[in-house]
Protein backbone atom coordinates (compact mmCIF):
# COMPACT_ATOMS: atom_id res chain seq x y z
CA UNK A 1 0.00 0.00 0.00
CA UNK A 2 2.53 2.56 1.14
CA UNK A 3 4.34 1.84 -2.30
CA UNK A 4 1.26 2.18 -4.36
CA UNK A 5 0.63 5.57 -2.60
CA UNK A 6 4.37 6.90 -3.50
CA UNK A 7 4.19 5.56 -7.08
CA UNK A 8 0.65 7.67 -7.56
CA UNK A 9 2.31 10.79 -5.65
CA UNK A 10 5.55 10.15 -7.95
CA UNK A 11 3.20 10.05 -11.18
CA UNK A 12 1.27 12.96 -10.26
CA UNK A 13 4.31 15.01 -9.25
CA UNK A 14 5.44 14.50 -12.75
CA UNK A 15 1.96 15.55 -14.75
CA UNK A 16 2.70 18.92 -13.15
CA UNK A 17 3.76 21.90 -15.64
CA UNK A 18 7.64 22.55 -14.96
CA UNK A 19 9.06 25.07 -12.70
CA UNK A 20 10.02 28.03 -14.72
CA UNK A 21 13.98 28.71 -15.08
CA UNK A 22 14.76 25.36 -13.21
CA UNK A 23 16.27 22.77 -15.37
CA UNK A 24 15.13 19.30 -14.73
CA UNK A 25 16.62 15.88 -16.19
CA UNK A 26 14.42 13.61 -18.11
CA UNK A 27 14.06 10.04 -18.53
CA UNK A 28 16.64 10.11 -21.73
CA UNK A 29 19.12 11.49 -19.17
CA UNK A 30 19.08 15.10 -21.45
CA UNK A 31 18.70 18.14 -19.21
CA UNK A 32 15.64 20.20 -20.45
CA UNK A 33 14.51 23.87 -18.92
CA UNK A 34 11.15 25.66 -19.44
CA UNK A 35 11.40 29.42 -19.51
CA UNK A 36 9.89 32.78 -20.40
CA UNK A 37 12.23 35.40 -22.51
CA UNK A 38 10.99 39.04 -23.22
CA UNK A 39 11.71 40.73 -26.54
CA UNK A 40 10.83 44.51 -26.58
CA UNK A 41 10.00 45.87 -29.36
CA UNK A 42 11.45 48.99 -30.06
CA UNK A 43 13.52 51.82 -32.06
CA UNK A 44 17.49 51.30 -31.77
CA UNK A 45 18.26 55.39 -32.07
CA UNK A 46 18.77 57.39 -28.86
CA UNK A 47 15.61 59.49 -28.41
CA UNK A 48 16.36 63.04 -28.51
CA UNK A 49 14.64 63.64 -25.05
CA UNK A 50 15.11 60.74 -23.01
CA UNK A 51 18.42 59.75 -20.54
CA UNK A 52 17.51 56.29 -20.25
CA UNK A 53 14.11 53.55 -21.67
CA UNK A 54 12.04 52.33 -19.52
CA UNK A 55 14.30 48.89 -18.64
CA UNK A 56 13.27 45.43 -17.26
CA UNK A 57 13.79 45.38 -13.40
CA UNK A 58 15.85 41.70 -13.48
CA UNK A 59 17.43 41.91 -10.48
CA UNK A 60 14.69 43.12 -7.95
CA UNK A 61 11.64 41.05 -9.35
CA UNK A 62 12.59 38.24 -11.46
CA UNK A 63 9.65 36.52 -13.59
CA UNK A 64 10.57 32.96 -13.47
CA UNK A 65 8.01 32.15 -11.37
CA UNK A 66 5.62 29.31 -10.67
CA UNK A 67 5.01 26.83 -13.22
CA UNK A 68 5.07 26.52 -17.45
CA UNK A 69 1.80 26.76 -18.84
CA UNK A 70 1.23 23.09 -19.98
CA UNK A 71 3.03 19.81 -19.14
CA UNK A 72 6.09 18.93 -20.88
CA UNK A 73 7.00 15.15 -21.54
CA UNK A 74 10.56 14.19 -23.04
CA UNK A 75 8.99 14.03 -26.30
CA UNK A 76 8.00 17.96 -26.46
CA UNK A 77 9.83 21.06 -27.68
CA UNK A 78 8.28 24.05 -27.33
CA UNK A 79 8.87 27.53 -29.11
CA UNK A 80 6.02 29.75 -28.81
CA UNK A 81 5.53 33.45 -28.99
CA UNK A 82 2.66 36.18 -27.81
CA UNK A 83 2.52 39.46 -28.35
CA UNK A 84 1.72 41.67 -26.37
CA UNK A 85 0.93 45.56 -25.35
CA UNK A 86 1.83 46.35 -21.85
CA UNK A 87 1.00 49.73 -20.08
CA UNK A 88 3.55 51.18 -17.43
CA UNK A 89 3.21 53.13 -15.09
CA UNK A 90 6.11 56.18 -14.20
CA UNK A 91 6.36 53.82 -11.26
CA UNK A 92 7.73 51.02 -12.89
CA UNK A 93 4.38 49.06 -12.17
CA UNK A 94 2.58 47.64 -15.38
CA UNK A 95 -0.85 48.78 -15.46
CA UNK A 96 -2.78 47.20 -17.78
CA UNK A 97 -1.73 44.57 -20.46
CA UNK A 98 -3.30 43.13 -23.68
CA UNK A 99 -2.69 40.57 -26.26
CA UNK A 100 -2.64 41.95 -30.08
CA UNK A 101 -0.88 38.75 -31.34
CA UNK A 102 -2.06 35.34 -30.05
CA UNK A 103 0.18 31.88 -30.22
CA UNK A 104 -3.26 30.34 -31.32
CA UNK A 105 -2.69 28.20 -28.03
CA UNK A 106 -4.78 29.15 -25.19
CA UNK A 107 -2.86 28.06 -22.43
CA UNK A 108 -0.10 30.60 -23.35
CA UNK A 109 -1.94 33.33 -24.65
CA UNK A 110 -3.85 33.32 -21.61
CA UNK A 111 -0.92 32.74 -19.29
CA UNK A 112 1.27 35.82 -20.66
CA UNK A 113 -0.67 38.83 -19.31
CA UNK A 114 -1.84 37.85 -15.94
CA UNK A 115 1.87 36.50 -15.06
CA UNK A 116 3.74 39.67 -16.18
CA UNK A 117 0.91 41.96 -14.45
CA UNK A 118 1.89 40.19 -11.35
CA UNK A 119 5.81 39.46 -11.49
CA UNK A 120 7.36 41.87 -13.69
CA UNK A 121 8.69 45.41 -12.72
CA UNK A 122 10.25 48.54 -14.65
CA UNK A 123 13.17 51.21 -14.17
CA UNK A 124 11.26 54.09 -14.93
CA UNK A 125 12.37 56.17 -17.90
CA UNK A 126 13.90 59.49 -17.66
CA UNK A 127 13.92 62.52 -19.50
CA UNK A 128 16.19 65.15 -19.30
CA UNK A 129 14.36 67.81 -17.35
CA UNK A 130 14.50 65.33 -14.44
CA UNK A 131 10.71 63.18 -15.19
CA UNK A 132 10.14 59.81 -14.81
CA UNK A 133 7.71 58.29 -17.26
CA UNK A 134 5.99 55.21 -18.12
CA UNK A 135 4.99 54.31 -21.68
CA UNK A 136 3.23 51.35 -23.85
CA UNK A 137 5.80 48.81 -24.67
CA UNK A 138 5.14 46.04 -27.47
CA UNK A 139 6.40 43.05 -26.24
CA UNK A 140 7.16 39.49 -27.56
CA UNK A 141 6.75 36.87 -24.87
CA UNK A 142 8.11 33.52 -25.74
CA UNK A 143 7.81 30.59 -23.84
CA UNK A 144 10.75 27.74 -24.67
CA UNK A 145 10.85 24.10 -22.69
CA UNK A 146 12.84 21.37 -23.74
CA UNK A 147 16.05 19.55 -24.06
CA UNK A 148 18.83 22.06 -23.76
CA UNK A 149 21.04 22.21 -26.33
CA UNK A 150 24.54 23.10 -27.32
CA UNK A 151 24.22 24.92 -31.09
CA UNK A 152 27.47 25.35 -32.66
CA UNK A 153 28.24 27.28 -36.19
CA UNK A 154 28.91 25.37 -39.00
CA UNK A 155 30.30 26.42 -42.27
CA UNK A 156 33.00 29.26 -41.34
CA UNK A 157 33.11 32.80 -40.88
CA UNK A 158 30.53 34.83 -42.09
CA UNK A 159 31.55 38.39 -42.64
CA UNK A 160 29.47 41.43 -42.26
CA UNK A 161 29.08 44.28 -44.11
CA UNK A 162 31.17 47.43 -42.15
CA UNK A 163 28.81 50.22 -41.06
CA UNK A 164 30.29 53.74 -41.01
CA UNK A 165 31.41 54.69 -37.50
CA UNK A 166 31.94 58.02 -36.20
CA UNK A 167 35.43 58.51 -33.77
CA UNK A 168 35.10 60.80 -30.83
CA UNK A 169 38.03 63.86 -30.55
CA UNK A 170 38.56 62.89 -26.74
CA UNK A 171 38.31 60.02 -25.17
CA UNK A 172 35.21 58.42 -23.56
CA UNK A 173 36.46 56.92 -20.06
CA UNK A 174 35.21 57.35 -16.39
CA UNK A 175 36.14 61.09 -16.01
CA UNK A 176 33.82 62.11 -18.94
CA UNK A 177 30.92 60.53 -17.51
CA UNK A 178 32.01 61.59 -14.31
CA UNK A 179 32.66 58.69 -12.24
CA UNK A 180 35.06 59.17 -9.44
CA UNK A 181 35.70 58.55 -5.87
CA UNK A 182 33.67 61.50 -4.72
CA UNK A 183 30.48 60.63 -7.67
CA UNK A 184 28.15 59.36 -4.47
CA UNK A 185 27.02 56.26 -6.36
CA UNK A 186 26.16 52.82 -4.64
CA UNK A 187 29.08 50.43 -4.60
CA UNK A 188 26.87 48.25 -6.84
CA UNK A 189 27.00 50.45 -9.88
CA UNK A 190 30.02 49.00 -11.53
CA UNK A 191 29.85 51.00 -14.85
CA UNK A 192 27.39 52.59 -17.64
CA UNK A 193 26.94 52.25 -21.43
CA UNK A 194 24.77 53.25 -24.13
CA UNK A 195 24.32 54.50 -27.46
CA UNK A 196 25.02 58.21 -28.73
CA UNK A 197 23.76 59.48 -31.93
CA UNK A 198 26.31 61.32 -33.32
CA UNK A 199 24.86 64.06 -36.57
CA UNK A 200 26.83 64.51 -39.78
CA UNK A 201 28.49 67.52 -37.99
CA UNK A 202 30.05 65.53 -35.48
CA UNK A 203 27.42 66.72 -32.34
CA UNK A 204 25.77 64.58 -30.88
CA UNK A 205 22.26 65.17 -30.66
CA UNK A 206 21.38 61.75 -28.79
CA UNK A 207 21.79 59.80 -25.69
CA UNK A 208 20.27 56.63 -24.60
CA UNK A 209 21.95 54.54 -21.31
CA UNK A 210 21.54 50.76 -21.61
CA UNK A 211 22.91 50.33 -18.31
CA UNK A 212 22.22 53.30 -16.25
CA UNK A 213 23.17 54.13 -12.82
CA UNK A 214 19.37 54.52 -11.67
CA UNK A 215 20.51 57.92 -10.24
CA UNK A 216 18.59 60.23 -12.03
CA UNK A 217 20.40 63.27 -11.52
CA UNK A 218 23.62 61.67 -12.00
CA UNK A 219 22.29 59.79 -14.93
CA UNK A 220 21.18 62.96 -16.59
CA UNK A 221 24.24 64.76 -15.74
CA UNK A 222 26.42 62.11 -17.03
CA UNK A 223 24.22 61.99 -20.64
CA UNK A 224 24.74 65.68 -20.76
CA UNK A 225 28.30 65.05 -19.95
CA UNK A 226 28.51 62.91 -23.11
CA UNK A 227 26.39 65.49 -25.48
CA UNK A 228 29.49 67.84 -25.24
CA UNK A 229 31.74 65.47 -27.08
CA UNK A 230 32.68 66.13 -30.27
CA UNK A 231 32.93 63.21 -32.96
CA UNK A 232 34.99 63.10 -36.02
CA UNK A 233 31.66 62.28 -37.96
CA UNK A 234 31.03 59.09 -39.49
CA UNK A 235 31.51 58.71 -43.45
CA UNK A 236 30.49 56.54 -46.64
CA UNK A 237 33.02 54.82 -48.89
CA UNK A 238 33.15 58.28 -50.93
CA UNK A 239 33.65 60.68 -48.37
CA UNK A 240 29.93 61.95 -47.55
CA UNK A 241 29.68 62.46 -43.78
CA UNK A 242 26.14 61.15 -42.18
CA UNK A 243 24.76 60.35 -38.90
CA UNK A 244 25.36 57.41 -37.04
CA UNK A 245 25.14 55.32 -33.40
CA UNK A 246 28.01 55.08 -31.70
CA UNK A 247 27.68 52.55 -28.82
CA UNK A 248 30.16 53.13 -25.53
CA UNK A 249 30.99 51.33 -22.10
CA UNK A 250 33.08 52.74 -19.42
CA UNK A 251 33.70 51.00 -15.95
CA UNK A 252 33.79 52.60 -12.95
CA UNK A 253 36.84 52.43 -11.13
CA UNK A 254 37.43 50.73 -8.13
CA UNK A 255 38.75 52.26 -4.96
Amino acid sequence: MIALTITAAALAQAALPPKLGEPWVGADRNQREASIGLQIDRSQEPDPELVRRLEVNWKDFPYQQGRFPVAVADADDYNVAVGILLDVAATGVPQSCRVVTPSGTAAFDNHACPHLMRYLRFYPALNRAGTRLGGTLAIRVRYTAGRIRMETAAGGVVLMPSRPTPKPLTPINAATVGFGPNDGLPSSVGGTSGSLKVEADGSVSGCMLAAPTQVDAFDIQMCERLRAVKFEPARERDGRAVAARFSFGVERPRR
